[in-house]
């Protein structure tokens, strides 16, 4: 008795192995999908969150509005953070057009500076090495000969320029004071207090380039200024990036000093400007503030800008934390972009892929009924033949899933891998994020183990002698378009026919109808996402790697849907179509019966998959926050029901072996 179960059982998956593929195939490309995109973000959280404890980066930033922070401000917040989390310096940002600048109302003169949103950062210690934050990377020290300051400058990228080694800027201006200057006299020396003016220049050399972590962005970085006479605070793209190690300014220079109508010139007046002189900036990092942008983190972080709002510091400050860091925020937002597309089109994938695995593993109980029939009257509980039709569901989606998984891996790093083109990206995350893989395997393998025990109990109710008759024919009826004779009488015969088998099953028509418009839908979203990026030059490429994916996959999904529905068709009708070859029906008429069915259902679909996919595309970009269902292109409408059309006429090329190849006998004498 077993080896008659091990029989039916090995028997009945060589007799269905296309189906058992198609199941695998359905289950791979959706949960593949849905897991890739979702890992995407999940990577790209915790490779961020890393990347912030690795470079001990500064949660939030203290920047005076107007005047330095004193000596007291600072001791204050390194009683309160630990002075290993507080790190002083100075930061000026200022535009610069044709070599020309102005700084609180300080006209300056550069060479060699490029024109553009100049930052410059100051800090208090002397070398990259000895910073407690924001550690800079990717050194590259040169040698230099020339005299003068030396700076570092930020690593080039698109948007920052590249600079010869041990390249030379300098610095111009007038300063004006008043001091208290000595002045000699034929009675003495006094002290008078004097109007003084001094022309200042100060060389500098370029000592080598680094990279700042808060400076992940190889593109469009934006600077604190804003662009003139924006309504909406739009920021300036930052065009060069500068950083200076204790001494900004260390020279002589020449001048007058007035006191009254006097003028008296001044020469070899040492000047020195220090970061200490210019601290407007504090960088505080809270390292037990939990993982970046988590729900933890965030609260934390609203609670220690909120205390630090509170504090009297002796100048106003305004605290920015990493969500005003331009790169840190736009990686952020990225990873929430692709979440949203995902979310949108998981519902649509596990719908579609739920609802094709339940009509097979349906239909395919409904084919074996005689077998089923054969085990009751051997002695099988109707239990022991339901499992070995959930060993089948199981088999298949262990089998997709399996795949999935690596398949969502590989589109997860593919997703990544594309954002170089807008920041130098942290190291990928060894994070394992399966949570979405988890949900959609369980839905799909739970809907699948549930009908075929539904469907499986049923047939197992009933009496063997009723199985073993073939199953009574639906009714013939009038269809619909039988009641608009101006379309009904137009038609021949075999069109008459073909309508009146396409909707005798109205269920599975419905069900068919509804899979192709859905599978339909996510092409035309796919491409509806590449047209953005493309040709509207949205998103870059991160977001064409990500909508070349939704667009393979959502193509895989519609052509595996039509292959399998069609495939499945064909099957159930093998008696019907040995019948017609018996009559003398040639091979193409024989195969023009299932094609004209397949062509009208399938058509049906893809022309409803347009509304639902311009539904879909509407939601996709309320979430993307770019792109629009009226500045899509024309050719999108056209060339997504076309790789539909296609995809149809290639599976009934790529089937009509199985239709030709039909045993007459075999299939006429199957009930028997």
């Amino acid at each position: 008795m077993v080896s008659t179960y091990k029989k039916t059982f090995w028997r009945m998956f060589k007799r269905h192995i296309t189906r058992l593929v198609s199941i695998a195939l359905m289950v791979l490309v959706s949960i593949g999908f849905i897991s890739g995109i979702f890992s995407a973000k999940d990577k790209m959280d915790s490779s961020l969150a890393e990347y912030r404890d690795a470079q001990k980066v500064s949660d939030i930033v203290l920047l005076s509005e107007e005047g330095n922070f004193s000596e007291d401000d600072v001791s204050l917040l390194q009683t309160r953070y630990g002075a290993e989390n507080v790190l002083t310096g100075g930061m000026l940002e200022f535009e610069v057009k044709e070599g020309k600048a102005t700084i609180d109302d300080t006209q300056l003169t550069f060479t060699g500076v490029p024109d553009g949103i100049v930052r410059v950062y100051l800090f208090e210690c002397d070398s990259p090495e000895e910073l407690t934050q924001n550690t800079l990377t990717e050194t590259e020290a040169y040698e230099v000969s020339s005299e003068g300051i030396e700076v570092y400058a930020e690593r080039s990228t698109v948007q920052l320029p590249s600079y010869a080694t041990g390249q030379t800027f300098s610095m111009e201006t007038v300063i004006e004071s008043t001091q208290i200057i000595e002045q000699d006299t034929p009675f003495g020396s006094f002290e008078i207090e004097a109007d003084v003016s001094l022309n200042v220049r100060q060389d500098y050399v370029l000592k080598g380039t680094l990279f700042n972590p808060m400076h992940m962005a190889t593109r469009d970085d934006q600077s604190f200024t804003a662009v003139p006479d924006s309504e909406d605070d739009e920021m300036l793209d930052l065009s060069a990036i500068f950083y200076v190690f204790g001494t900004l300014v260390d020279t002589t220079a020449d001048g007058t000093a007035t006191v009254g109508e006097n003028v008296f010139d001044l020469t070899d007046q040492a000047v020195t400007i220090s970061a200490s002189n210019l601290r407007n900036r504090i960088a505080i990092r809270l390292p037990d503030a939990g993982e970046l942008f988590s729900s933890d983190y965030d609260a934390a972080i609203d609670s220690a800008v909120s205390s630090l709002n509170r504090t009297a510091f002796s100048v106003q400050a305004e605290a920015l934390t990493l969500h005003e860091n331009f790169s840190f925020e736009s990686f952020r937002q990225y990873g929430d972009k692709i979440a949203g597309i995902g979310f949108v089109l998981m519902f649509v994938f596990l719908f579609v892929t739920v609802l094709v695995v339940l009509s097979t593993m349906t239909r395919l109980l409904d084919e074996e009924r005689g077998q089923i029939a054969c085990m009751l009257t051997l002695g099988y509980s109707s239990t022991q033949i339901v499992s070995k039709y959930w060993l089948f569901a199981l088999v298949g989606t262990l089998i997709g899933g399996a795949g999935a998984y690596f398949a969502g891996l590989g589109i997860a790093r593919i997703i990544y891998a594309n954002f170089t083109w807008n920041f130098a990206l942290p190291p990928y995350s060894s994070h394992i994020a399966i949570l979405y893989y988890i949900i959609t395997f369980a839905v799909i393998l739970v809907s699948a183990l549930a009908a075929t025990s539904s469907a499986g109990h049923k047939l197992a109710r009933e009496e063997p002698a009723n199985l073993l008759r073939p199953k009574t024919p639906k009714a013939g009826k009038k269809v619909f378009l039988e009641r608009i004779p101006l379309i009904w009488n137009r038609l021949s015969f075999k069109y008459k026919s073909t309508m009146r088998n396409v909707l005798r099953f109205f269920t599975r028509f419905v069900m068919t109808v509804v899979s192709v418009s859905l599978s339909t839908a996510l092409v035309l979203a796919g491409l509806a996402i590449l047209d953005c990026c493309l040709f509207q030059n949205i998103g870059g490429t991160a977001m064409i790697a990500m909508a070349i994916v939704v667009l393979i996959f959502a193509a895989l999904l519609n052509f595996v849907v039509i292959y399998t529905l069609t495939n499945i068709n064909i099957s159930e009708r093998e008696r019907e179509l040995a019948t017609l070859m018996v009559l003398g029906y040639l091979d193409r008429e024989v195969a023009g019966y299932i094609y004209r069915e397949i062509y009208i259902t399938s058509g049906i679909g893809i022309l409803l998959g347009l509304p639902f996919g311009c539904l879909l595309c509407m939601f996709i970009f309320r979430i993307m926050e770019f792109g629009s269902v009226a500045g899509m292109n024309w050719f999108v409408w056209v060339l997504a029901p076309v790789l539909s059309v296609i995809f149809t006429i290639l599976v009934t090329l790529m089937l009509r072996h199985k239709i030709v190849r039909i045993r007459m006998n075999d299939s006429l004498k199957a009930v028997e």
